[in-house]
């Protein structure tokens, strides 16, 4: 009977520590301020997107200004082709860290007919998180 009786009564002892453990634990947590490394992270992603944004223009422009780069980029489109759109990216000013984990939107808006590629705008955008990078063509 005496042996029973220690048990439960270091059961109940050992159940009353990991109650105050966890209570504690959850205190500290909620008190914790955020921490600077996410502060940091948070200001950061609008000029990353800006910046984005900035060379997804100037890509634009050179495929623009080249036949071959602006017919390649339509097939792309068309064919919906993410890894030539993305050598297409590489080449006209996106660099390999920028590209990686984003996602590559392919939209056609010309009716996938067989119009001359010197008619046919392309745009290019990015937004972030996740990121992000559409290309569409259009008449």
């Amino acid at each position: 009977m005496k042996n029973a009786s220690r048990r439960i009564v270091v059961t109940l002892a050992l159940m009353a520590l990991m109650v105050t453990g966890i209570n504690l634990m959850k205190a500290q947590t909620s008190v914790k301020p955020p921490s600077q490394q996410a502060m940091s992270s948070a200001t950061m992603a609008a000029p990353n997107v800006a910046q984005l944004q900035a060379v997804a223009d100037k890509s634009t422009a050179s495929i623009q200004a080249s036949s071959t780069d602006k017919q390649s980029m339509v097939r792309a489109v068309r064919t919906k082709n993410r890894d030539m759109a993305s050598a297409l990216l590489l080449k006209n000013g996106f660099t390999a860290k920028q590209l990686q984990g984003a996602s590559i939107i392919l939209t056609d808006n010309t009716g996938g007919g067989s119009g001359s590629a010197e008619k046919i705008k392309i745009t290019i955008t990015a937004k972030c998180c996740p990121a992000s990078i559409t290309i569409i063509i259009a008449f």
